[in-house]
């Protein structure tokens, strides 16, 4: 299963959001999958996953573009 490529920066939006948010709350734990950790691992978990989708969106651009230019 193919998804859009929308999808993928949506999320990377949301979770750099997310992840902004993060910084301004000030907790010093947070659950993650139900389990306590550190609020820097939580922040550090969703820098991850929006790299990981921004990444997505722009190489699935890219891609795109190439496809374009042929």
């Amino acid at each position: 299963m193919k998804l859009s490529k929308n999808f993928y920066l949506f999320f990377g939006i949301f979770f750099t959001i997310n992840f902004i948010y993060s910084l301004i709350e000030i907790r010093d734990t947070y659950e993650l999958f139900s389990f306590p950790v550190n609020i820097w691992v939580y922040r550090g978990y969703r820098l991850f996953i929006a790299v990981v989708f921004i990444k997505i969106y722009f190489k699935m651009r890219a891609i795109d573009m190439t496809k374009l230019n042929q």
